[in-house]
């Protein structure tokens, strides 16, 4: 049970770690490496949210779920009105599709960001501090 939880730990701090894992299942299974893509992309974004959770308490403390909550919220309700202004008949697995992997590529980057920025501060802090 142990070595499942430290496995978890390492997969929400690493993140990057579990999508090159299943993109490079993924290759060796199918040879196709668009899909490879595709599924990392939605295996690890629940991953990608999670660690931009902890990352963001970790430097300003406190939770910030709702936050996180509200940005899904407004990236899911931008691809409705888009996705319904362009073809007026919504195709609701098209559309949790690509909610879903735009959610990817935004908790991707603000996990980069968030890491880049608490890794400065913590330098700054520990050499100026």
């Amino acid at each position: 049970m142990n070595a499942l939880v430290y496995v978890l730990a390492l997969l929400f701090i690493l993140p990057f770690l579990a999508w090159y894992i299943v993109y490079i299942i993924t290759v060796k299974r199918t040879k196709r490496k668009g899909k490879a893509m595709r599924l990392a992309a939605d295996v690890s974004a629940i991953l990608f949210i999670g660690s931009v959770h902890i990352l963001a308490h970790s430097i300003w403390g406190g939770s910030f779920f709702w936050v996180i909550l509200i940005i899904i919220l407004l990236i899911a309700a931008a691809f409705t009105y888009l996705h319904y202004q362009s073809e007026e008949a919504v195709d609701v697995k098209k559309l949790l599709k690509g909610i879903w992997r735009f959610t990817f590529f935004v908790f991707m980057m603000l996990y980069f960001l968030l890491l880049l920025y608490g890794l400065i501060s913590y330098l700054l802090s520990s050499f100026l501090g």
